[in-house]
């Protein structure tokens, strides 16, 4: 049995989202100068240079796709059925399972129950792919920033190469940052995934108890 449900975490983690991007856009330096930061970059010797002009500073536009990922979650969080829809419809899928149908009523409804269950279970389906996504990502840019952190100091610290593209964003904050993504939706799509097998397991005990009733 889960602690925490995926609902609680994908919430909360919304909410940090939002709160993140509001401290980009007022003070990113209480973000790029956090402890947590300087730990994870002392730590794993990340050091890229980042530049602290509230102008030039990448970070404050990173809060405008911040906001949008945490206001979409919170959308589509709301919009998607919970475990509560799944509890409501078993009265409704009880009758189907009424061996005194006659033998065409069987054949149509014989499908039925499997696409109730996966309509039941879209919220687990869903999320699952978004975690699995994100933490695909967040890891693939926490790990580019990781591996190229030697090269990427030999060159733009010797004063003959300057920070453009790309190469703004690479620095212990933004790892930081994807590193945190990582593990939180690791540990959303864990949890997921242990809610959908216990939802899907109650549904199975309850078509065997009306089997056998």
């Amino acid at each position: 049995m889960v602690l925490v449900s995926s609902k609680t975490l994908i919430k909360t983690h919304a909410v940090f989202l939002v709160i993140i991007a509001g401290y980009l856009i007022k003070n990113p330096a209480i973000i790029t100068n956090s402890d947590l930061v300087f730990m994870m970059g002392e730590a794993l010797n990340i050091d890229f240079p980042i530049t602290t002009s509230a102008i030039e500073n990448p970070y404050v536009f990173c809060a405008v796709p911040i906001f949008a990922i945490a206001l979409f979650d919170l959308i589509l969080l709301s919009t998607l059925p919970y475990k509560d829809a799944l509890d409501e419809a078993l009265r409704y899928i009880r009758p189907l399972r009424n061996t005194n149908l006659p033998a065409e009523d069987l054949q149509i409804l014989s499908s039925l129950p499997e696409y109730i269950t996966k309509s039941l279970t879209m919220y687990w389906n869903v999320w699952v792919s978004v975690a699995a996504s994100r933490f695909s990502l967040y890891g693939g840019i926490a790990f580019f920033i990781y591996q190229g952190r030697d090269s990427f100091i030999s060159g733009t610290l010797s004063g003959t190469d300057a920070v453009e593209g790309l190469n703004r964003l690479k620095s212990r904050v933004v790892f930081t940052f994807c590193f945190m993504e990582m593990m939180t939706w690791f540990w959303i799509f864990a949890t997921l995934r242990q809610e959908r097998q216990e939802r899907l397991t109650k549904l199975l005990e309850d078509a065997r108890e009306e089997a056998s009733s």
